[in-house]
């Protein structure tokens, strides 16, 4: 089949993705989660509380649970009614993912670029995430855009600081940049996010005590587990709704995070491939963050990355790889409430694609050192 044919049927495919997301978004309620994001602000703006009471069920419609200083962007939107501010903060949204998805599949093959842009426009957690109008994709932007200035702290700073601040599921950066030997950028965005506080705290000192008080609650599981109405099977919900499930699964997350930021450190040339594997598993830092679909859309620089080494394979491997990736992409597709295996074939997903890149990676490295064993041995027969 010729690459033109190829590219011609991942247009028709992509197309027909566009159709099938934009059904999808229209059985959604549009803007649940920026409606939150705009009554918030109008509370802060009217002396009102921003947050739930201490002792108030958690998880009900039109809830603010973000860091203070989150709200201050989304005064901007109050001119505007809140069904007009709902849709230009979708618009924003759908711009911000043309960028990143533009980014993420430029660099690979011509052909092959239509057929990944069908799969990021039908990712699920990407339609949820923008029809609901999530703030994940800013964060994962803010995230790209400060490893793509790693390599100058102070620009890399700014971005990293309000990825994090923003959202906290990129946490698990920190660690990472730190074990990877560019702790100065964490340093500096953490220095940034403390003077960012100090500065707005004569607005926001009275809800940032208002959040405080709250975080024992955030971090309690009975909340999460009555919003989600997730108990079923039985074996799942003892192990989910532990009291060290989630413990254990953050920091199994946080070490993961430095386990890449020292391959990172060790393997330089291919550091992007380690931070978007420890990008991919940023859902499980969080307690029982994972249960939010939109938060899948981490994993997606790593898929275009492993695309990208996964066409450079022979035949049959590609073939194989491209199926494994294509089951890890259904695996995070998958929709269902009231059921606690969801997330599992969600966590399922995530393994995989990780799984696969480590494999291709160590494929690569296989074929390196079997490429230069031969030279090195004539160079030793020549010496002697």
């Amino acid at each position: 089949m010729s690459r033109s044919l190829v590219w011609v049927l991942g247009v028709v495919t992509c197309l027909l993705a566009f159709l099938a997301a934009l059904q999808v978004a229209l059985v959604l309620p549009l803007g649940y989660d920026a409606r939150a994001y705009w009554l918030a602000a109008q509370h802060f703006v009217e002396g009102r509380r921003l947050y739930p009471l201490p002792d108030a069920m958690l998880g009900q419609p039109d809830e603010y649970h973000y860091l203070p200083i989150v709200v201050l962007p989304f005064v901007a939107l109050l001119p505007f009614p809140i069904g007009v501010a709902i849709r230009l903060f979708i618009v924003i949204e759908l711009v911000l993912a043309t960028v990143v998805g533009y980014v993420l599949v430029r660099r690979l093959p011509f052909a092959l670029r239509p057929w990944a842009a069908a799969g990021y426009v039908f990712f699920l957690p990407m339609v949820l995430e923008v029809t609901l109008g999530n703030v994940d994709l800013a964060s994962l932007a803010l995230a790209l855009l400060a490893w793509h200035w790693r390599d100058r702290v102070a620009r890399a700073a700014l971005p990293l600081a309000i990825a994090v601040g923003l959202k906290f599921l990129p946490a698990i950066l920190l660690p990472f940049y730190i074990a990877a030997g560019r702790g100065r950028i964490v340093w500096r965005a953490l220095a940034i996010g403390v003077a960012a506080v100090v500065i707005t705290l004569p607005l926001l000192w009275r809800h940032t005590l208002d959040y405080i008080e709250l975080i024992p609650r955030y971090t309690d599981t009975e909340w999460v587990r009555l919003h989600v109405e997730r108990n079923e099977p039985a074996l799942l919900a003892d192990i989910f709704w532990s009291d060290a499930f989630p413990i254990v699964l953050s920091l199994v997350a946080f070490g993961c995070g430095i386990l890449c930021g020292r391959m990172a450190r060790r393997d330089p040339s291919r550091e992007t491939e380690w931070h978007h594997l420890a990008l991919a598993l940023a859902p499980y830092l969080a307690p029982f963050g994972f249960f939010w679909t939109t938060v899948l859309i981490t994993s997606l620089p790593l898929f275009a990355i492993t695309l990208a080494r996964a066409i450079r394979l022979r035949p049959s491997l590609r073939a194989l790889t491209l199926v494994g990736l294509a089951g890890c992409w259904l695996l995070m597709q998958i929709v269902q409430v009231h059921d606690l295996v969801i997330p599992l074939y969600h966590l399922a997903g995530v393994v995989g694609l990780v799984g696969i890149a480590l494999a291709l990676m160590a494929n690569e490295t296989a074929q390196a050192l079997g490429r230069s064993t031969p030279r090195s041995r004539a160079t030793s027969s020549a010496s002697g």
